[in-house]
C-alpha cells in the first residue's frame, strides 16, 4: 500500500512540475507556423521528434506537404529535414535499393546517401541519407547529410503525436 502510494505522489509530481518534465521549448525561425498551428490545419496526424538538441531551431514549411527542418544553433545548417502528409502503405518493392530498419515496431527503409563519406563544398564529410516508414496514419520522409544513421534513427524512433 506504501508503495502504491508513493507512486501516484511521483506521478502526481511529474505532471505538476515542469523542471521535471522531458518537454522542453521549441525555438521556431522565420516567422515558422507552430506545430499547434499546423496541426488545425491539416486531416492527419503531425508527428514530431522529442530527441532533438535543445539549442537546435525549427523551420516550418507547409505546402506541398509538412516540412519540419531543424537547424543548427546558429540557424546556418539544415541538421535533419523530415516531411509529412498523408500515410499510404509502404512495400519492400518502393525501397529496392534500401535496408530495413525497424521504427517502434514499424518496417522503415534506410538508403544512405551515394556521396556518403564524401566532402561537400563546405568541407564537411556526407553522411545520413535518406529514411522512411508509415506511423499513426502519417508518412514520413526525413533525410540528412549531417547526421549518421544512427542518430537518425533515435530521432526517427522519438516521433510521436504532439498535441
Amino acid at each position: 500500500m506504501a508503495l502504491l502510494f508513493r507512486l501516484i505522489i511521483f506521478i502526481i509530481l511529474l505532471n505538476s512540475c515542469p523542471m521535471l518534465s522531458t518537454a522542453k521549448e521549441i525555438k521556431y525561425n522565420h516567422n515558422s507556423k507552430t506545430i499547434s498551428e499546423i496541426t488545425k490545419e491539416v486531416d492527419f496526424t503531425v508527428l514530431t521528434p522529442k530527441k532533438i538538441p535543445i539549442d537546435w531551431t525549427l523551420d516550418t514549411k507547409t505546402s506541398p506537404w509538412i516540412m519540419l527542418h531543424y537547424m543548427d544553433s546558429k540557424d546556418t545548417k539544415l541538421m535533419v529535414a523530415i516531411h509529412l502528409r498523408r500515410g499510404f502503405p509502404l512495400s519492400d518493392e518502393d525501397f529496392p535499393h534500401s535496408q530495413q530498419v525497424d521504427i517502434n515496431g514499424k518496417k522503415g527503409y534506410f538508403q544512405k546517401w551515394i556521396e556518403s563519406g564524401e566532402i561537400d563544398k563546405n568541407g564537411d564529410t556526407i553522411t545520413g541519407g535518406l529514411l522512411n516508414w508509415v506511423q499513426d496514419g502519417t508518412y514520413v520522409e526525413m533525410n540528412s547529410s549531417r547526421l549518421p544513421k544512427e542518430k537518425m534513427l533515435e530521432i526517427a524512433r522519438s516521433m510521436n503525436y504532439l498535441y
